[in-house]
């Protein structure tokens, strides 16, 4: 196998008697990369212009089929089309009923952490006033347990 090169596309094309824009569109179709060294294959693709006139045969007998199939699957389409909008429509409005009772789930955290924020802040100041009673409690069981001392030693001391 021999390759070839050449220094430019326009060099290729010259050798090959196309144009540039007709070897970018054989090269395509042949899946060939220009790329500046070429095989005799290589080279024989790009220079044939009965397989490219084949190739494109090809794809404009496959291009009338699809325009056929596409007419009877588009009544098909049409219906899926409404469908599907009926569905997205109904998933819709089931994401926003779920939003909104998310939102109504927040707010109501929200409240219950506000509640139970106070209900801490509540106790803490009911064991503050239970510390502070117990200490004076505990200040006067102190003075009452201590002997009682008279009028004259109180004065004498």
């Amino acid at each position: 196998m021999t390759e070839h090169k050449f220094n430019s596309i326009s060099e290729l094309a010259e050798h090959l008697k196309i144009s540039r824009t007709t070897l970018y569109k054989r090269a395509n179709l042949s899946d060939i990369n220009l790329t500046g060294v070429y095989s005799d294959e290589q080279l024989e693709l790009l220079s044939s212009v009965h397989q490219t006139v084949q190739q494109l045969n090809s794809s404009t007998e496959q291009t009338g089929q699809l325009s056929e199939q596409t007419g009877q699957l588009s009544e098909q389409t049409e219906q899926q089309i409404k469908f599907l909008n009926k569905e997205i429509s109904a998933k819709d409005n089931q994401i926003k009923f779920l939003s909104d009772q998310l939102k109504e789930k927040d707010l109501q955290i929200s409240l219950l952490n506000k509640n139970l924020d106070q209900a801490q802040q509540l106790q803490l100041i009911a064991e503050q006033r239970l510390t502070e009673t117990n200490k004076t409690l505990i200040e006067y069981q102190e003075k009452e347990n201590q002997p009682k001392k008279g009028f004259w030693h109180r004065l004498f001391k």
